[in-house]
């Protein structure tokens, strides 16, 4: 009996050894190395943003006419004469201004004057596209301008 017993003791430890054993070769998984670990830590302490001080390249030229430009930048300042700027209308502020030559106004609108940021703010413009919004502008006021639409300069 006691033969019996042991026996079947002995059996029933060789087969929950073995079933253990399956178990642990069936869900074997690869030790980890702590990369994913790393990889989760770092995504989730990344920087939001990066600052930089490059000057922003346009997007690409995009072709508008003055009054689109004007309408999109100039005339938050120009219709208004905010800061001092020269009102759309206003042929007296304008007249001493065109005495310099276009030349000189485009130069001014593109680097900036006085109150007046570089490109009206809007790094985007091309010189062209502020040519035509100072043709534009001036046109609106009755100053006749000898200058055609500016050309989009080739790349």
């Amino acid at each position: 009996m006691s033969v019996t017993l042991v026996s079947a003791l002995v059996l029933l430890a060789t087969v929950l050894f073995m079933v253990a054993a399956l178990i642990g070769a069936i869900n074997k998984i690869a030790p980890d190395d702590g990369s994913r670990k790393e990889v989760a830590v770092l995504d989730r302490i990344k920087p939001v943003a990066r600052v930089s001080f490059a000057q922003p390249k346009p997007a690409g030229a995009v072709k508008m006419t003055g009054q689109e430009v004007y309408n999109k930048v100039c005339s938050a300042c120009h219709a208004t004469g905010a800061l001092g700027a020269p009102k759309v209308g206003a042929k007296d502020q304008w007249e001493p201004r065109v005495a310099q030559g276009l030349d000189t106004l485009i130069t001014h609108a593109t680097t900036g004057i006085r109150a007046m940021p570089p490109k009206g703010g809007d790094p985007s413009l091309t010189e062209a596209n502020l040519k035509d919004a100072l043709v534009y502008m001036l046109g609106e006021t009755g100053i006749k301008v000898d200058a055609a639409p500016a050309a989009e300069a080739p790349k």
